[in-house]
Formats: C-alpha cells, structure tokens, sequence
C-alpha cells in the first residue's frame, strides 16, 4: 500500500498526534510574518483600521517521545512587533505552553481507523502585556491557562495511489486566575492605570487534509475556527476614577493552504499561507510563514 511508504509534515495549523516511538524528538521551526489587513466588527462586517500592526514571528515546536504513546511538548515563540505609529516592541519572548499527548488509539492504514491522542497542559504568561509603549505592542496574556485538547488522525489511499491524511483538532484554554495589569496593556488600558484583568475562554477547532502527490511533495490544507471569550476589566485610571469594564467576545475564521516537500520520512519542508475569510471584532490577515521539520 502506498500509504505505508508516504512521507508528511504539515499541515500549518493542525496539532499533531504523540509521537510513536519512545525516544524520538521532533523538532519544527517556523517563521511567520503576519500583517493586519484591517479588521471584522460586532457583526462581522470587514472595514479599515486606524493603525495598521505587522508581526514577524518565530515558533519553534518541539516534542519528545517519553514512550510509544506519551509524548511532551513545548512550543517558544520569538515575536516582534510594529505598527504605523512608529512604536515597536523590539524581540520577545511570547507566552509558553506546555503539555502532555496521550496517544489512546493508533490509526490503521488498511482501514482509515483513525489514531486519537488526548493531551493536557498549561500555558505560562512570558510574553509581555502590560508596561506597554502601546497597546499594540503586547504579546502575551499575562494569564495562567489550563489546556485540554484533542486529535483526530486519519491516514488512507486513495484511486490512483496517492495517499491523504485528515486530521480533525480541537483545543480548550480556560484561565485560572485573573492577572494584575498596569499602564498601557493588551487589555486597552492606558498608562496611570492599576487593576486587575480577567481573560475569557479561548478555543480552537479545525480540519486539515494533506493529499501526497508523490512520496515527496504533498499539499495541505487547514481550515480553522478560533474564538476567544470577552475579558473583564476592573481598577482606577491615572486620576483615580474606577473602571468597570467588558471585552467583546472574539472569533476568526482561517484558511490555511500550503505545499510540502519531503525529503525523507524524518525530514521536511512546509510553506504556505493562512489568510482569515471571516470574524467578529478582530483583526484580518494574512500570514506567510514557512517551516522544516526534523525527527531524530
């Protein structure tokens, strides 16, 4: 069968099951450049922005086999940010998350039976988020959050032999605690302010398909629904006047097309492009972003 001697490694977005072997690790650097494109309302209806913000991202997502099926993972992002008012937030370091995949169920090639991993893990608050020169320039969250996730893995042939892999994901993060902020903050505080923030749920959900070529070359495709619910906002301002206030609840939705090349089973490239199509008060993009894989 030809699925058994095809070669992956994307898609962009998709989580990816536990590792199989005890022992491996799988390293993918990316580099992403995400650029606003302007923004979805309450209604989401697309229109322009006063600022416009650019993003140039690195991610690197590294992931080790403690046995056949439980795997760990880290995923340190490197990020800079510009916008049109001239303000910049110099190199940082993003927020941390950190889990544990559990694979329960392998998939079968013969079959399509799909592999299931669960995993677990916490997302650590190291990115910048308040202390801000501009709002625009926060990169982080300034929360603990819990995380819960699952992956859905399914690998089989098709008419002619060209194999396809889909993958469904799905993701849950839940703050456990509020966080304290002061100044000008990605919350939309500005300087003099002192309070307390407390972040909404955010999820994820997707789909993805990879369609082999050849054993080589591979194309992908993710599509993607992210949405993060409204924070609560309380403190005083710089005169001492109390604030009370609500986010808005978020969402975007995203393609994800992109063009793998394989050069062996342990070693990859993936490029491609995720764009939003649609959403509800946040930002547009696109984002160009290119990554390699390596397992060792």
């Amino acid at each position: 069968m030809a699925v058994r001697n095809q070669w992956f490694t994307g898609s962009l977005e998709a989580s990816s099951p536990a590792l199989s072997k005890a022992g491996t690790l799988a390293l993918e650097p990316y580099i992403i450049y995400q650029i606003n494109t302007g923004a979805y309302d309450n209604h989401g209806h697309h229109g322009t922005v006063a600022h416009d913000v650019d993003q140039l991202q690195a991610v690197i997502v590294l992931k080790y086999a403690v046995t056949d099926r439980l795997s760990i993972q880290a995923l340190p992002s490197f990020d800079h940010v510009s916008n049109d008012q001239g303000s910049s937030s110099g190199l940082g370091l993003g927020d941390l998350p950190l889990e544990l995949e559990y694979r329960f169920k392998d998939e079968n090639g013969r079959t399509g039976s799909p592999s299931i991993t669960g995993s677990i893990g916490i997302n650590l608050p190291t990115g910048d988020y308040q202390h801000l020169s501009n709002q625009l320039n926060g990169i982080g969250s300034g929360a603990y959050s819990a995380k819960q996730g699952i992956v859905v893995e399914s690998l089989f042939d098709t008419r002619g032999g060209h194999p396809v892999r889909v993958r469904l994901f799905a993701s849950v993060y839940e703050p456990l605690a509020p966080t304290s902020i002061r100044d000008a903050s990605v919350y939309g505080t500005d300087a003099g302010f002192r309070g307390r923030a407390k972040p909404g749920v955010s999820g994820q959900v997707g789909v993805a398909a990879g369609y082999a070529i050849d054993q080589r070359w591979v194309l992908a495709l993710d599509v993607v629904q992210n949405y993060v619910a409204r924070y609560r906002l309380t403190g005083v301002d710089r005169t001492s006047d109390p604030v009370a206030a609500y986010g808005r609840d978020r969402s975007t939705t995203a393609l994800a097309p992109a063009v793998e090349y394989n050069w062996s089973a342990n070693a990859g490239l993936i490029a491609g492009v995720e764009f939003s199509v649609a959403g509800r008060n946040t930002s547009s993009y696109i984002a160009p972003q290119i990554a390699f894989a390596f397992s060792f």
